[in-house]
């Protein structure tokens, strides 16, 4: 699989990385390839490189809402590792070290953009928006767009001026 699980695939246990083997054309064969994901989730669902191959195949699919517990599942895996609280609410600039984007921190951010994009592209323009404001407040360089995605969420969500142009 060509995701950003890619960057991960270290952390997947070789055993995974044969049952995903068998989901090598994601596009032209989606079905085989879901049910490759699947089994693997069975038996590694704690693995974070595997929920990230699993959200970009939903994601690449615009199967959104099933891309969505997997976005959930690298957040909650993050915020572990980084000693986070569980809800994403209570993190603030100062829960972490948020300026360097060491793997962890750069998972967590990615997951609240990954899940405020899901989410307003399915209709919830508000929690989408505040996914997305909540990782700008954590990225002080604004490294992942997170302001400018939250921005544009805005302006759908009071109108469509960039329709009407």
């Amino acid at each position: 699989m060509k995701y950003d699980g890619e960057a991960f695939e270290a952390d997947i246990p070789p055993e995974i990385l044969a049952i995903l083997g068998d989901a090598t054309a994601p596009h032209s064969q989606p079905e085989q390839a879901e049910q490759a994901i699947a089994v693997a989730l069975q038996r590694a669902p704690d693995n974070l490189g595997l929920r990230i191959v699993a959200y970009g195949f939903y994601f690449y699919n615009n199967r959104l809402k099933e891309a969505l517990p997997h976005a959930e599942a690298c957040l909650a895996i993050a915020a572990g590792t980084l000693g986070l609280p569980g809800d994403w609410r209570s993190v603030s600039a100062e829960s972490a070290d948020f300026g360097v984007l060491e793997q962890p921190q750069r998972v967590y951010l990615k997951s609240l953009v990954a899940l405020g994009y899901c989410r307003a592209r399915l209709g919830d323009l508000e929690a989408g928006e505040a996914l997305l404001r909540k990782a700008a407040s954590l990225d002080p360089q604004d490294q992942l767009g997170a302001t400018a995605l939250a921005d544009l969420v805005a302006r759908r969500g009071i109108d469509n001026e960039d329709e009407e142009s």
